[in-house]
C-alpha cells in the first residue's frame, strides 16, 4: 500500500486509473462549519498520462450544502472503491475482505467556462450514458446545472488480496 507521502507502484497506479475509470460513484468528503460532511457522488475521470496518478476528477450538481461547503472551505478528499467482496475465514477473526480502495486528495473548483463546463459534462455523460454523448444539452439545464473540479494533489492506493 503506498501512502500519501509515497508514489504508487506501477502496477498501483494502473490499476487505481482503471478503478478511477470504472467505479460508479465516489465518496467525497468536504468540512463544513459544524464538522465532517460526505456524500455518494456520480463521477468522470479525464485521465493525465503522468507517471503519478494524476488528472481531474469532475463532478456535477447544483446548489445545496456541498456548493456551500465546498465555498467555505475547498479541501476535499475522495474515497473510491471496487471489487468488494466478503471472504469468509475458517474462524469468525479470520474473515476479511476483498477490495480495491482509492483515497484522493485535492482542492475542488467550479468549472465556470462554457466550454469547459461543457467539455466536462461530456465526460461524465460518456461515462455513464455513452449513447447520449453527442446529443445537445438543454439550454436551461445547462445553465443550472453545476460543474466542479478535482486537480488530484495526492493519492494513496490499497487492494486486498
Amino acid at each position: 500500500m503506498a501512502t500519501i507521502d509515497e508514489p504508487l507502484s506501477a502496477e498501483d497506479l494502473t490499476d487505481a486509473r482503471s478503478l478511477l475509470r470504472e467505479a460508479p460513484y465516489a465518496y467525497v468528503a468536504s468540512v463544513e462549519e459544524q464538522g465532517p460532511y460526505v456524500l455518494p457522488m456520480n463521477f468522470a475521470y479525464a485521465e493525465d498520462r503522468a507517471p503519478r496518478l494524476a488528472g481531474t476528477i469532475y463532478f456535477h450538481t447544483g446548489e445545496g450544502r456541498k456548493t456551500a461547503a465546498w465555498a467555505a472551505d475547498a479541501r476535499v478528499c475522495v474515497a473510491v472503491t471496487g471489487n468488494v467482496g466478503f471472504i469468509q475465514g475458517d474462524s469468525p477473526c479470520r474473515d476479511g475482505f476483498a477490495y480495491r480502495s482509492l483515497l484522493v486528495w485535492g482542492t475542488i473548483r467550479p468549472v465556470e467556462d462554457t466550454r469547459d463546463r461543457e467539455a466536462a459534462l461530456r465526460t461524465i455523460v460518456e461515462k455513464y450514458d455513452p449513447a447520449a454523448a453527442g446529443m445537445p444539452f438543454g439550454a436551461k439545464d445547462f445553465a443550472q446545472t453545476l460543474i466542479y473540479a478535482l486537480d488530484i494533489e495526492a493519492a494513496s492506493y490499497k487492494r486486498e488480496p
